[in-house]
């Protein structure tokens, strides 16, 4: 006995557990204008499916308030309607609830669907009270007179109406054809008019510039013919010109065309000699004198020692550039150790150690600057040595060939040879 009451318990409680709290349909009310064959009982449906039922329905000040209890797993959207949608012309209705919910906020149980998102049917007898006040508005005398008219009209026509509503179908199939065609012009005009829509006041505007100078023009009509006739003299004028020196203007405009490209060709060339015709007269600006008409003899040997150095100095940045070292980059590195790889002082020794050595162990103070001149002289099949001496002939040549002219290079020389004159 004990068994059979606690499995009848147990086979209770699904049908009792509605009346426990949290678990019994929600309930909600609807405001409508009216109410025509809504009353209790009545199905409350969601996409076509009973999901609760109208338990009252009460008379409140302009329309009617229903309520109704829904299916505790059923969930509403915040923004849901309600419409009384009748089952058959005269018979019982239903309560239809629309949209579904498919996320988003719900709506609170206990709330209330105001009436302007509620909808009820037209009831027959106001459609037929409505076709009774259109027909009792029409006057029998003038529909006797349109009836007597449209016969005279039509009297004898009957082929050509024939025609016409068989250009008519004709008219109608080609447009049905058509109908993606018109429904996409009908989409991109929406489009346009959405768009234009949007640029209200950008087109106002642009209206009311574009009439301003239309205006202005206008005002100035006088100025702008005299002005577009002038234009049409002159280029009339110009026209004959061209005609009459047709043949000079010809070669004129191939011979400037070759220039031009003679002249594209050789652009760098006429750079670089730019370039090195600014430092020749540099140059012999420092070794003239204007004012005296002479040229400056005693102090050569210093200018030039000073030119080789500085062009040795540039060429060593350069590779120390080339090679990431940075520290020989700068010409205050240099500036130690290029001048005490020549001199030009009669005192100086002519024999070893030889100028290329000197720079060689210099180069050897910087390791990457180093590193990469070795490397470019394997590459080469040839020495350090070897590519020192290229880097002295082709930047400033072989100081130690021309060792012997060092005494003449010297002021005192010329101070000795010329007895201390310019």
């Amino acid at each position: 006995m004990k068994r059979l009451v606690g499995l009848l318990l147990a086979a209770a409680l699904p049908l009792t557990g509605c009346s426990f709290a949290g678990h019994g349909p929600r309930v909600y009310h609807a405001d409508f204008v009216r109410a025509v064959q809504v009353f209790p009982a009545v199905k409350v449906r969601v996409l076509g499916v009973d999901v609760g039922r109208v338990t009252n329905v009460r008379v409140i000040p302009g329309g009617v308030d229903v309520t109704f209890q829904i299916d505790p797993s059923v969930k509403l959207p915040a923004g849901v309607q309600a419409a009384v949608v009748p089952m058959s012309l005269l018979g019982e209705r239903y309560i239809q609830l629309f949209p579904s919910y498919q996320g988003g906020p719900a709506l609170a149980e206990g709330s209330t669907i105001p009436e302007s998102r509620t909808a009820v049917p037209a009831e027959p007898d106001e459609l037929l009270r409505s076709l009774q006040d259109y027909l009792g508005a029409i006057d029998p005398k003038t529909v006797t007179t349109f009836v007597q008219n449209a016969a005279t009209v039509l009297q004898g026509t009957g082929e050509d109406l024939n025609q016409l509503i068989e250009h008519g179908a004709s008219v109608m199939q080609t447009l049905a054809s058509k109908r993606d065609d018109l429904a996409q012009l009908i989409v991109e005009l929406n489009k346009l008019t959405v768009a234009l829509s949007t640029r209200q006041a950008a087109i106002g505007r642009l209206i009311r510039n574009y009439d301003s100078v239309v205006g202005t023009l206008n005002g100035n009509r006088a100025s702008l013919e005299g002005t577009i006739t002038g234009l049409n003299q002159a280029a009339l004028q110009l026209a004959s010109l061209l005609i009459a020196h047709r043949a000079p203007l010809t070669t004129d405009i191939r011979a400037l065309t070759r220039t031009a490209q003679t002249l594209d060709r050789n652009a760098s060339a006429f750079a670089e000699t730019g370039h090195w015709a600014t430092r020749l007269f540099l140059a012999a600006s420092r070794a003239a004198d204007f004012n005296k008409d002479w040229l400056r003899l005693n102090n050569q040997g210093q200018e030039l020692g000073a030119l080789v150095l500085l062009r040795l100095e540039q060429r060593l940045m350069e590779l120390c550039q080339q090679s990431h070292a940075l520290k020989c980059t700068k010409p205050a590195f240099w500036a130690k150790r290029v001048p005490g790889l020549f001199c030009f002082d009669p005192g100086c020794p002519l024999g070893p150690p030889s100028k290329k050595g000197a720079l060689l162990r210099a180069i050897k103070g910087v390791p990457a600057l180093n590193t990469m001149l070795v490397s470019q002289a394997k590459n080469e099949g040839q020495t350090m040595e070897w590519l020192i001496g290229q880097l002295l002939d082709r930047t400033i040549g072989n100081p130690d060939a021309y060792a012997w002219l060092a005494p003449f290079l010297s002021p005192a020389f010329y101070a000795q040879a010329f007895g201390g004159s310019s």
